[in-house]
């Protein structure tokens, strides 16, 4: 039994019923005993919030073995916390070898959570933070919360949570090159035309309109997961894995800057309109009714490192698109063959080549990400975790884009909700004799 004391910031919000208590409870199955303060600035009880916390668990929650949540739950206390009272930052002091203080709030708090943490000594070295996204909406701002962090937290106390890199799934586009020398050897600027990474949503933004809004897909999906899949999908197949991070963040720096030209060129951005009885972008909730805020990107992208010369990669990320889907697709060289490698719905890895029809595999996607990331942070394993610089380095390739747009170079193009993006999408592979694969 691995014990910790677990503080979790924004105990009763959203993400933190439905993603991180849920977690918790899996890792406890499993042998973790955490004791778990919760906090947020609702004036509840304990009582009053394990109430509400066991409803949500009931939804959240599948085969919910009543007697193991009773154990569980008796290890949460709640404590009221407002960020502009210091004392109740007191009631917070741990002395457990392990704490961990998980930012389930806004990063726009993070700064003020990082300086009265420090104040009350809750910043020693034995306790790690665990930091949601997004972290910046630039590279600037980006650099300004994270330096703010750094006042008060070293990098080794860090630990910058994405559930996309904590999806096994996710993760074996790194092991299966690592651990098949035949596939190590195939998946190379040698054997590859080219590859594809594509993350397509049925939903639109549902709820999330006031979030998403100022956001778009860009900032909300390419920059950080899908650059992510990118570099675990290129680093050297030999590399140890406890140096994936320095080779991610190797790969990030040889992304090929786009200038004025390939900006035009090689840059899609689209919003998705009325269709198949759905909303258009604009007239969904809490959406600004003349947003120009993109729901998909499509874009060609090159890497100046050594192993992948001459090999582009093509990207593409949507919602309201005709089928949910997470892929990674290596397409080599001569007639039409490839290895699909699917993520979500089911995930699967599938080798086509011409002649022989298709070889698939049903792969097992593992844990769920939230429950092996909080055991990843419990052992102090900080490989599945955004290193600083790895956000920067993504920033920095995504600025210029965003910078193109907002001086209106890249057009805002209208899609169907239901369809696969706008033509332009399908035109940025065309103009080089190649097709988006889709295999649901």
């Amino acid at each position: 039994m691995q014990e910790c004391r677990f503080i979790l910031l924004g105990a009763t919000g959203d993400l933190a019923l439905r993603k991180i208590f849920p977690a918790l409870y899996r890792a406890s199955l499993s042998g973790l005993k955490p004791n778990i303060t919760a906090c947020a600035r609702s004036p509840l009880s304990t009582p009053e919030f394990l109430d509400k916390l066991s409803t949500k668990a009931k939804e959240y929650i599948k085969d919910l073995d009543p007697k193991a949540w009773a154990d569980f739950a008796a290890n949460i206390s709640y404590t009221p916390l407002d960020f502009n009272k210091p004392e109740d930052f007191k009631a917070l002091k741990s002395t457990h070898p392990n704490t961990i203080i998980y930012f389930s709030i806004a990063p726009a708090f993070f700064a003020k959570a990082c300086q009265k943490l420090a104040a009350v000594g809750l910043n020693a070295p034995n306790i790690k933070i665990v930091l949601e996204k997004p972290l910046g909406t630039n590279l600037q701002s980006c650099k300004d919360i994270c330096a703010q962090i750094g006042k008060h937290f070293k990098e080794e106390q860090i630990y910058r949570i994405d559930h996309y890199l904590g999806k096994q799934s996710v993760q074996n586009l790194f092991y299966l090159r690592h651990n098949n020398p035949f596939l190590a050897g195939l998946l190379s600027a040698h054997y590859l035309d080219h590859v594809q990474i594509s993350v397509l949503e049925t939903l639109g933004v549902e709820s999330r309109g006031g979030f998403y809004d100022p956001m778009g897909a860009l900032r909300d999906m390419l920059q950080n997961h899908m650059l992510a899949m990118l570099a675990l999908s290129t680093i050297p197949a030999n590399t140890p894995t406890e140096h994936t991070r320095q080779a991610k963040l190797e790969m990030l720096r040889s992304l090929k800057p786009l200038n004025q030209e390939s900006l035009k060129s090689q840059v899609v951005r689209g919003q998705y309109m009325a269709g198949g009885g759905f909303k258009g972008y604009t007239e969904e909730e809490q959406v600004n009714p003349h947003s120009q805020t993109e729901t998909f990107v499509a874009l060609k992208l090159e890497l100046e490192h050594q192993n992948w010369q001459g090999v582009p990669f093509y990207l593409r990320t949507g919602k309201r698109m005709g089928a949910s889907l997470v892929q990674v697709v290596f397409v080599f060289k001569g007639p039409p063959q490839a290895l699909v490698y699917t993520i979500q719905p089911q995930c699967s890895l599938e080798l086509q080549l011409q002649g022989m029809g298709a070889l698939k595999s049903t792969l097992d996607s593992g844990m769920d990400a939230y429950e092996r990331l909080i055991l990843e942070v419990v052992a102090g394993n900080q490989s599945p975790f955004n290193h600083q610089d790895e956000l920067e380095a993504a920033w920095r390739f995504v600025d210029p884009i965003l910078q193109s747009w907002q001086e209106n170079l890249t057009p805002l193009l209208p899609y169907a909700a239901g369809s696969f993006g706008p033509k332009a999408a399908f035109d940025l592979l065309k103009q080089d004799n190649r097709e988006w694969f889709v295999h649901v």
